[in-house]
């Protein structure tokens, strides 16, 4: 049953609209002040106001000046009613935000028909908002929401001088159910981790899905023991749980989690600073026997492979791709052939690039090629899923991300089609998609293909 606040200043107005709207099937509160009505507000939850324009003291016009500005208020529809019909002040009012404009006396039909015309749209804009916010799978906050939440808990924390906790999680060895047991138990497992999280965090956690495995808790107010207490209940709980694949069968699974946690205990510029030292907790967790907890903030001072490994994963979250140097600039720039290790024929990989890009370190860019290797191999899928279902941002996000890491491996030819893949769809080039997606793919695969073959031993060893 909805809810409607109805203010107006004339007692036999507010009879007649109680009358009327009951009749309706809506529950109907009543008011003939503008400032006992934003009282009201502050205490009860209302679907839609009827505002009368003119009433002694605060006007209604002042009224919905103070709706529209306050967070919580702002999307409540607002009919409002008055006995004058001038232009200039429908046109004022439907400016500050009214949503429709209604003259007295009423027509009962017609204003009945125009609240269920601003209900049924806030209805749909409610919709539009969780489709926008929320993960079509899990139903949790999608990665924008989550970054959007957790910021405005990070600028609090700063404000009110708290600390700030932010976990990063990955299941391990997802890859593997996806590849035994189908896509469908991966899905199942993605929704049953995010309802295990529902019931072991708080309320007022931000729970985020990320991406793919990747999930995220931002814990405001909170400190990093307490925090990480939390994280190693939720890692026992998932370890003992069984994901039910079958009901006919009895088949379950097992699955356990990786987590790297970072505080604003440790002095953090911002939010991307934070997320960053998470992820690098959680990379020592999977690198180093997986199902584990590992917090960034005593982490030894960070070495110089280690800031490399934190510059790749900032290059694959920048907005904007860090374009490949020439070949003229790196000799200038980077060393020489004679400094690198003797380089390997990996297909589409220029490795004289991607040792550059790491100081010649070859383990630190065999380790960036397994990493790369696992975040990217089924972006091919991807791909061709947003492209056919006309999700132009998911796809621009896609081709972006791998036009940035295609970069930092060497691989010049995916970088070039990625990055032409990337300007079509920025410039909404629809008839080229089809086209670019096509090289990107074959590309890829040809990528994939080498590193497999280079490092199967230890892509191998990671997997198992």
């Amino acid at each position: 049953m909805y809810k409607i606040l109805a203010v107006d200043d004339a007692k036999d107005t507010l009879l007649l609209l109680d009358f009327d709207l009951s009749a309706e099937g809506y529950q109907v509160v009543t008011t003939d002040a503008a400032d006992s009505a934003l009282r009201l507000l502050e205490k009860e939850h209302f679907d839609l106001i009827l505002l009368d324009m003119y009433m002694p003291g605060i006007t209604g016009m002042a009224a919905l000046e103070v709706i529209k500005r306050k967070e919580a208020l702002k999307h409540i529809p607002v009919i409002m009613l008055s006995a004058a019909d001038g232009e200039d002040e429908i046109v004022s009012a439907l400016e500050l935000g009214a949503d429709d404009y209604v003259t007295k006396p009423y027509i009962a039909k017609v204003l009945l028909a125009r609240i269920r015309t601003s209900l049924r749209l806030m209805e749909k804009n409610r919709e539009l908002e969780i489709l926008a916010t929320t993960d079509f799978l899990t139903g949790i906050n999608n990665r924008g929401r989550f970054y959007e939440l957790s910021t405005k808990a990070f600028e609090q924390s700063v404000s009110h001088t708290s600390n700030l906790v932010l976990a990063m999680f990955d299941i391990d060895l997802f890859k593997k159910v996806n590849d035994n047991y189908g896509h469908e138990a991966g899905d199942t497992v993605l929704v049953e981790f995010t309802q295990l999280m529902g019931k072991v965090f708080r309320e007022h956690d931000i729970i985020g899905r990320l991406g793919g495995e990747e999930f995220a808790v931002c814990f405001p107010h909170t400190a990093v023991e307490e925090a990480i207490n939390a994280c190693e209940r939720f890692r026992l709980c998932l370890e003992q749980h069984a994901v039910m694949l079958s009901k006919e069968e009895g088949q379950t699974l097992f699955v356990t989690v990786s987590i790297g946690v970072a505080s604003t205990h440790v002095a953090s510029p911002g939010l991307d600073d934070l997320i960053r030292r998470a992820d690098l907790g959680l990379y020592e967790a999977k690198n180093s026997g997986r199902n584990k907890i590992i917090n960034a903030d005593e982490l030894q001072v960070v070495n110089q492979s280690q800031r490399r490994l934190i510059d790749y994963i900032d290059t694959i979250n920048e907005e904007e791709a860090v374009e490949p140097v020439s070949q003229s600039q790196a000799s200038q720039t980077q060393p020489t052939q004679a400094q690198l290790p003797p380089s390997r024929e990996l297909p589409g990989i220029d490795q004289q690039i991607g040792l550059g890009n790491v100081l010649g370190d070859e383990s630190l860019f065999r380790e960036i090629l397994v990493m790369f290797y696992q975040d990217h191999h089924d972006d091919k899928e991807k791909l061709q899923s947003a492209l056919a279902g006309k999700d132009s941002a998911a796809a621009k996000h896609l081709a972006h991300t791998l036009k940035g890491v295609a970069s930092s491996v060497g691989a010049m030819s995916l970088f070039e089609r990625a990055k032409a893949l990337d300007n079509a769809i920025s410039g909404g080039e629809i008839e080229q998609y089809q086209l670019l997606f096509e090289g990107v793919a074959a590309e890829l695969l040809k990528v994939m293909a080498g590193i497999e073959q280079e490092l199967a031993e230890q892509l191998h060893d990671i997997s198992s």
